[in-house]
């Protein structure tokens, strides 16, 4: 296991909890990187080769981009690929261990990864999963992937903030870190609910919901 960032044991309110970062980009790690700031002992999942966010923007000699640098400060790193075979056994070890799985991804890819709540729970029954996708978990655009300058334009904002024939995307993806505050939230809770029923639950946010309530 290597390091990122190079974290130090740390003290907090979240000290003791345990965090699988399967996420990308903003959503899903914006959410594993606001329960680390807290104590939360993150430990960020990538291919094996990198994960396509780590090098967006690069800024540093081994190509590391600012943004993978920002939003995975106080994780530690491992690569795996869950869907290879002998990665079997140790995404068994990772869930027993784990309080939280964090994942940004359509249903039926989580599915597959073995990332699913029913394949989760029945490993470690007091496991939360925390997913954000374009368009939530459930309805026919299920599995469709969506980003933040989809879920602007789809909930309007773009066309009230630009002119009459000019709708203007909003270059700050506030979509993003809006659905991984309300994720984050929904994961307290969640730790919460558990200390009374002893189990975990499902916490799902979606893009196009944070898009059209933020509006």
């Amino acid at each position: 296991m290597s390091a990122t960032n190079n974290p130090e044991p740390r003290n907090g309110v979240l000290s003791g909890l345990r965090v699988l970062d399967f996420g990308r980009y903003i959503a899903g790690p914006y959410v594993a990187t606001l329960l680390a700031e807290f104590g939360a002992d993150v430990v960020r999942i990538e291919k094996r080769i990198g994960s396509e966010d780590r090098y967006t923007a690069p800024v540093s000699p081994d190509g590391s981009g600012a943004l993978f640098m920002q939003i995975n400060r106080n994780k530690r790193s491992i690569t795996l690929d869950p869907m290879h075979e002998q990665a079997k056994p140790v995404m068994k070890k990772l869930i027993e261990s784990a309080d939280i799985v964090v994942v940004n991804l359509p249903v039926r890819t989580l599915k597959r990864m073995g990332l699913d709540y029913e394949t989760l729970s029945a490993i470690n029954p007091r496991i939360i999963l925390t997913t954000s996708s374009g368009f939530g978990t459930q309805g026919p655009w299920a599995d469709r992937v969506g980003f933040d300058g989809v879920g602007q334009v789809m909930a309007g904002g773009v066309y009230m903030t630009g002119e009459q024939d000019q709708p203007y995307r909003a270059q700050v993806p506030f979509v993003d870190f809006g659905t991984a505050l309300h994720c984050a939230l929904g994961t307290l809770i969640a730790v919460m609910a558990r200390e009374q029923t002893g189990r975990g639950q499902m916490v799902s946010g979606s893009l196009l919901a944070t898009a059209v309530t933020l509006n």
